[in-house]
């Protein structure tokens, strides 16, 4: 079941986390590592997280959402995590 936009705001803190919602209105946290960075310098784009994140948040939500239905990968803290391997993999098929 596809995640979507819960707030527009997000927390740079331990790499970005942000809130997205599934069918049923509940909340699903979410994290990208600081190793967003790495996927921004392959694509000449330096800036903050934060910076990076709202550059490439719609990827981003969509990879959340895509690990949410695949029930994985989680951080230590239980929120899905978007990681820097499933940014390439998608900017490589791209």
């Amino acid at each position: 079941m596809p995640l979507t936009r819960l707030r527009g705001e997000y927390l740079e803190e331990d790499g970005v986390r942000f809130l997205m919602a599934d069918e049923d209105g509940d909340t699903v946290a979410c994290r990208v590592s600081h190793e967003l960075r790495d996927h921004a310098d392959r694509r000449h784009f330096s800036g903050t997280d934060g910076a990076v994140f709202e550059a490439h948040r719609d990827l981003i939500e969509t990879l959340a959402s895509d690990a949410y239905d695949a029930e994985s990968p989680f951080d230590d803290h239980g929120r899905i995590l978007v990681t820097s391997e499933a940014l390439a993999r998608v900017t490589r098929s791209a």
